[in-house]
């Protein structure tokens, strides 16, 4: 790329034109997300981890900072890690932080959230991907040379407005998108010019940030000359570029850097299993800034010190990839270095190498190219394949869904169209269906995993495309509504529990959608019959607290039924006999008279027209036993006059003159009373 001419009448020109512009400034746009606390992992420079890895999170907070918790974050899914230890290095200036990442219910490419004591926050997003493990077999995409957000230099007419090369960028990851490579290598020329952030409010640097959240798989992105060369008879200060790319790409630090990483340039490196994969910094020193430490040529001495180390240090992985924008001045020599593949742009063509030690140029993704390369690996085996392109209308990968794909629907069908004769083995698509208990099923690829956190549900499809043209169809079938399930806890064999005392009946219940209502019964007889209603409709809150008011027996349980909204109901009774003892009596059942007046219950309960009301009382004496609605109005008088200590029966023929519904049983002697509920159902 030759540099653009600035010089003569374009050059009085273009400062004319300048004039006009700051004159008439564009409306203002926010600033992006600058590097405050997290400088590693970034949207730029991710990081990939299987659950139980500890993540390396590097910081720039004060040395006496502490507390330090981390969290990844997609959507709705919050992954609380766990702090493995935090140390600050004076040397590097960077606090180090190991965070434990756990079992995950959803793989995907989340945001880093950071804090400590003090106030201290950030957030980076994108910044890690979790997988379930790493392949062997995978491919990742290199691509090269987007000039965000067009190639227009900013004093040439339609500059303010042209947005082409936004649109070309769009093309491309939504087809990578598609593809779900491992990972993106995007080396340089991000910006067409790196000086455009605050200078006339452009905001180069904000937008093309933007655009990298655009992707759903990690982005491992290098300078290149267009990002942080500048110019020298641009307006702006020279040193502008390099200083903004540090803004939001990283690092600060770079401009005085400290003794225990003594760079001046960004490099860094990374592994997929056995493969070494080395980022480095590449440019022309276009504006001259600092000449004496950026000198004129690709790679700084210091740079090309740190990568024979880097080398060195990696020897043992299988193999080792370099990717930068260009090297300018052959400085990268693969055979002596002992690397396997470089991979660089800048040229704005394709420079196919297939002889090993792989040197390749990558055609570019602006000016309507679109251009992309995978590159398959298997173990340490790398296989570059030919650039393939988005195509002129995005067409060449394109994927519809009939009907849309928009959450609403339960048969969505994926019609894939690939006009390219690259094959893609890893591909993904997601799908937005109900969120509702059902049945999934896929023909044309496999179930990966639902994302249940949201309004909708996201199935994950992976899918080989291997032809011209095929289909991937989810269908979810509504699960039949299942009845609640119920556990009662106590009483459950065994317990003695004294007329006229409180306890807690207490049980569990879930439902797959809601318990409404839980009705608690009485046996007398083991089981064998529930005919006494303990409570009815109560709240499912786990425990109902009972004053015992049935008669003495050996053979009592418990039945809870629970509700749903559905109508369907589940139940459980308790697993072996407890006892109800009248504390004036003996044990064994209805030995004399109670200590006090009570209804011991009716048979049946519920009842049809006709139930009997078991009472009993401690003395002779005078006893009064009705029949009251909800409202309290009377409705049938059971027994009255004279009785003998002990128990009684009475009948009560409601008929069809009664109502179906709830009402009160009373019992009156000797100034105290009992109350029992029975149910007429019709």
């Amino acid at each position: 790329m030759v540099r653009r001419p600035f010089a003569g009448l374009v050059g009085v020109a273009a400062c004319l034109i300048v004039g006009a512009i700051l004159a008439a400034p564009p409306a203002a746009q926010a600033v992006g997300d600058t590097l405050t606390v997290i400088q590693r992992p970034l949207v730029n420079i991710p990081a990939i981890v299987t659950p139980g890895d500890t993540l390396t999170i590097e910081c720039e907070a004060d040395p006496g900072a502490g507390g330090w918790a981390a969290e990844l974050i997609y959507g709705q899914t919050h992954v609380p890690l766990s702090i493995a230890g935090a140390a600050y290095n004076s040397s590097t200036l960077w606090w180090e932080v190991g965070a434990v990442v756990p079992g995950v219910s959803l793989y995907e490419l989340y945001d880093l959230e950071v804090t400590a004591a003090g106030g201290v926050y950030d957030l980076a997003r994108n910044a890690v991907r979790v997988i379930p493990a790493f392949r062997n077999d995978y491919y990742f995409v290199h691509v090269t040379d987007t000039h965000l957000p067009t190639h227009l230099y900013y004093y040439q007419e339609g500059a303010d407005t042209d947005s082409s090369e936004v649109v070309d960028f769009r093309e491309v990851i939504r087809d990578i998108n598609i593809i779900n490579p491992e990972f993106v290598l995007l080396t340089g020329d991000l910006v067409n010019e790196g000086e455009l952030e605050d200078f006339l409010g452009k905001r180069y640097y904000t937008r093309s940030q933007a655009l990298l959240y655009e992707f759903d798989v990690p982005v491992y992105l290098t300078s290149g000359n267009h990002d942080i060369g500048g110019w020298d008879d641009s307006p702006p200060p020279d040193g502008t570029a390099r200083r903004d790319w540090w803004r939001f790409f990283g690092w600060k630090r770079l401009d005085s850097p400290p003794p225990g990483a003594p760079w001046y340039t960004q490099n860094y490196s990374f592994d997929y299993g056995p493969v070494h994969y080395i980022g480095l910094e590449a440019y022309i020193n276009y504006d001259g800034w600092r000449s004496s430490i950026y000198g004129s040529d690709s790679f700084t001495s210091g740079q090309m010190d740190w990568l024979a180390d880097e080398m060195a240090a990696s020897s043992a992985s299988a193999a080792r990839v370099l990717f930068f924008h260009y090297d300018f001045s052959n400085q990268i020599n693969l055979a002596a270095l002992g690397a396997d593949m470089s991979l660089a742009g800048h040229e704005h063509r394709d420079d196919d190498d297939y002889t090993h030690p792989y040197e390749i140029l990558t055609n570019n993704v602006c000016d309507g190219e679109r251009s992309y390369r995978l590159v398959r690996v298997s173990g340490g085996t790398l296989t570059p394949s030919p650039t393939v392109s988005a195509g002129s209308d995005g067409g060449n990968l394109h994927v519809t869904y009939s009907p849309a794909n928009d959450g609403t629907n339960y048969t969505v069908t994926a019609g894939i169209v690939k006009s390219m004769s690259e094959h893609f083995e890893n591909a993904r698509l997601r799908f937005l269906m109900p969120n509702e208990q059902c049945t999934i099923d896929v023909s044309g690829g496999t179930l990966m995993q639902v994302d249940y956190s949201g309004a909708h549900a996201v199935c994950y499809v992976a899918v080989d495309i291997s032809s011209s043209s095929q289909t991937v169809t989810v269908t979810l079938t509504p699960a039949a509504p299942e009845p609640p399930t119920v556990t009662v806890t106590s009483p459950n064999g065994g317990e003695v529990w004294e007329m006229g005392s409180s306890h807690d009946i207490t049980w569990t219940a879930d439902d797959d959608v809601a318990v409404v209502g839980v009705d608690i019964l009485l046996s007398s007889d083991g089981g064998g019959t529930y005919p006494d209603v303990i409570a009815s409709g109560e709240t499912d809150d786990g425990v109902f607290s009972w004053t015992v008011d049935a008669a003495p027996t050996t053979q009592a349980r418990i039945k809870v039924v629970a509700w749903d909204g559905d109508g369907l109901s589940g139940e459980d009774g308790s697993d072996a006999d407890f006892e109800i003892r009248d504390p004036a009596a003996g044990v064994g059942g209805e030995i004399g008279a109670p200590a006090y007046p009570l209804i011991c219950g009716s048979t049946p309960n519920p009842f049809w027209d006709r139930t009997v009301i078991r009472f009993g009382v401690p003395a002779d004496g005078r006893v009064d036993l009705g029949v009251y609605d909800v409202s309290g109005r009377h409705v049938a008088g059971l027994a009255g006059g004279w009785f003998a200590a002990g128990y009684h029966d009475a009948p009560w023929a409601a008929g069809g003159d009664v109502a179906p519904g709830v009402y009160f049983v009373r019992l009156r002697f000797g100034g105290a009373e009992a109350v029992r509920k029975v149910v007429v159902a019709r």
